[in-house]
């Protein structure tokens, strides 16, 4: 599998299950949700205007995707949201590049072992996030929040970590059958 073929698995509906701990701050949490992840054109605008935030040409993007959430709950409360990425490949090796975000722009490689690794730096830190499959409609990811710590630049320590398992429950309608 190449970061083309690994990148179209990411669209469909898939059902997620997070195990999420705070270091620091007691016990973690379960949660349960559906994401939905669709293609986007190169020329839709939200892609165009996040690749013009970090002047870059939307014409080097490869697979961009919105991907929407909704958390499953039996309270009325149930927290919703959405995100946009655009994978950018390195021109030298597209298994490198960055991957632009909402949240901010990250860098990305594509491993030998077929996982996916996407560092993030945000406010808080970084974001590391590995993504791999089990099979093409079973994923895992490990989103790890790792923060400076304030008395060092040098060290670092790990604030959270979340563990996803997810199971693709839809094929997008324009996937060969």
């Amino acid at each position: 599998m190449d970061i083309q073929q690994f990148l179209e698995l990411f669209v469909g509906r898939w059902r997620s299950q997070r195990s999420d701990h705070q270091f620091g701050q007691g016990n973690g949490s379960d949660t349960r949700s559906v994401i939905e992840i669709t293609t986007l054109e190169i020329d839709a605008p939200d892609v165009v205007a996040i690749c013009e935030k970090y002047s870059i040409d939307p014409q080097t993007a490869s697979h961009p995707m919105r991907l929407t959430w909704e958390e499953e709950s039996l309270s009325s409360n149930k927290p919703k949201g959405k995100a946009l990425l655009v994978p950018v490949p390195n021109l030298d090796n597209a298994n490198k590049g960055l991957i632009l975000g909402d949240q901010g722009k990250g860098e990305y490689q594509f491993a030998s072992d077929e996982s996916l690794t996407i560092n993030t730096v945000i406010d808080q830190g970084i974001i590391e996030e590995r993504v791999w499959y089990g099979n093409p409609n079973l994923r895992f990811r490990v989103a790890t929040l790792i923060q400076n710590s304030s008395n060092s630049a040098d060290q670092c320590s790990v604030r959270s970590s979340k563990f996803y398992s997810e199971i693709r429950v839809a094929i997008p309608k324009d996937a060969p059958t």
